[in-house]
């Protein structure tokens, strides 16, 4: 332990801390525990801020702004934050501890199977996240004003599919609020490219219906079991969402209902005027069209998440056993499978600890980090970064498309520019 810096308490508020599950420069994530009023055991993660970073203003300020929306997301398909504050010199944030896998998890395994998604299933998981999606957009400070939540970085990789048959939407750690007192640089595109709207992608003003545009973008992958935007490069992919064309479902999937189609079509418009104005009606839409109970559609999510990672749950409840009873707070306890957090800025990626098996959906998002992952597996060696090797990448970016009259412009905003290249460097950083 560094000198100057105190070991952690026994205790965190209410919570017991256990094993660390990982953690990154920023903040480290452990399982803690209490027992509550009836007398069960409550189970949390608990993102606990670096001692020597409870003085930077900035951090301290990230830290505030975190807390006040998390503290706020309230509802069954939203990760839940169950407590936030300082025990000495410690910042925590403590949030519900989930069971199961990611949507991306799901949707790529059926794909290496060469199974599709059941179509209604994939419609109730996903009428799920817009209930979800509305509760957070809808969210208030306590004078009743709004509070202009936006996640900024709905798909697959968010959507936490619980062993019960829950639907679960997570990491809210690009969420632009009103309440942030810390702001992103000017134009710099947040969330995963292949799923940002076409308006983020022309650097415009956004709004709520960048998220139903995202849900939209998810639905379509769910009924095709392909890749919507998704290109071999990153400057082929923006330029896909900026023409924004969509093919019909109906002509790749026989047999697929007319309705369905219409409430993709319409959360996928390319003018966000011509899209659902809100998550809430996408989800009204996609409720009218399935209408079956939710208890039907649980038991289908839990059947199906057990066929497909067999004895997974049982492994995770041991782990969970484990990761309580003692503590290692030098080391970690790896979780069989991904723990999600309700928000992930403040880790660093390549110290937390990495997933055993890359997946096609795992991509890197601007300024986001992943949840603790599965089993670590053997960091590669950074190289020192070329800077020669991102400028080029910018001016690639900057001389695509080309105008009717034959002439080249510029056909990225500054703030996609500078997205893309620091993808670029954390590429040649972490390769």
């Amino acid at each position: 332990m560094s000198a100057g810096v105190s070991p952690l308490p026994k205790k965190l508020g209410r919570f017991e801390v256990g094993a660390k599950i990982g953690g990154g420069g920023m903040a480290s994530v452990y399982v803690g525990h209490c027992t509550t009023p009836s007398g069960s055991e409550e189970r949390v993660a608990l993102k606990v801020i670096r001692e020597e970073l409870a003085d930077d203003e900035q951090f301290s300020t990230m830290f505030v702004d975190e807390a006040k929306i998390l503290s706020r997301l309230s509802h069954p398909n939203v990760i839940h934050t169950l407590e936030y504050g300082v025990t000495g010199p410690h910042r925590f944030i403590a949030m519900e501890l989930l069971s199961g896998r990611t949507y991306a998890d799901v949707w790529d395994l059926l794909v290496e199977r060469g199974e599709p998604m059941p179509v209604e299933l994939g419609a109730w998981v996903c009428a799920r996240v817009a209930e979800g999606l509305h509760s957070a957009h809808e969210l208030a400070d306590e004078t009743g004003a709004p509070l202009s939540v936006i996640h900024r970085d709905v798909n697959p990789t968010n959507i936490f599919l619980t062993h019960a048959g829950g639907v679960k939407l997570i990491d809210f750690g690009l969420a632009r609020a009103r309440v942030r007192m810390s702001k992103s640089v000017d134009g710099v595109v947040k969330g995963k490219i292949p799923y940002l709207a076409p308006e983020q992608a022309h650097g415009r003003e956004i709004d709520r219906r960048v998220d139903v545009y995202a849900l939209g973008a998810t639905l379509w992958e769910t009924a095709t079991m392909k890749r919507l935007f998704k290109r071999d490069t990153d400057v082929a992919t923006l330029k896909a969402i900026r023409e924004a064309h969509v093919p019909d479902v109906r002509e790749m999937v026989p047999g697929f209902p007319d309705e369905l189609w219409r409430i993709i079509a319409k959360a996928l418009a390319r003018e966000r005027d011509d899209r659902y104005p809100t998550a809430e009606a996408v989800m009204t839409d996609l409720d009218a069209f399935l209408g079956k109970s939710a208890q039907i559609y649980e038991a289908e999510l839990a059947a199906m998440l057990t066929d497909l990672f067999p004895g997974q749950e049982a492994k995770q409840a041991q782990w969970m056993r484990n990761a309580t009873s003692v503590r290692i707070p030098m080391h970690t306890l790896p979780p069989p499978a991904p723990v999600p957090t309700a928000s992930s800025t403040m880790l660093e990626e390549d110290s937390v600890v990495p997933s055993t098996r890359p997946l096609p959906h795992d991509e890197r998002p601007s300024g986001a980090m992943p949840a603790a992952r599965a089993e670590p597996a053997p960091a590669p060696k950074k190289r020192a970064p070329k800077p020669r090797a991102v400028s080029s990448a910018a001016e690639r970016i900057a001389s695509q498309a080309v105008d009717e009259g034959g002439k080249k412009r510029l056909w990225l905003s500054f703030g996609l520019v500078a997205a893309i290249a620091g993808a670029a460097v954390w590429w040649l950083t972490s390769s």
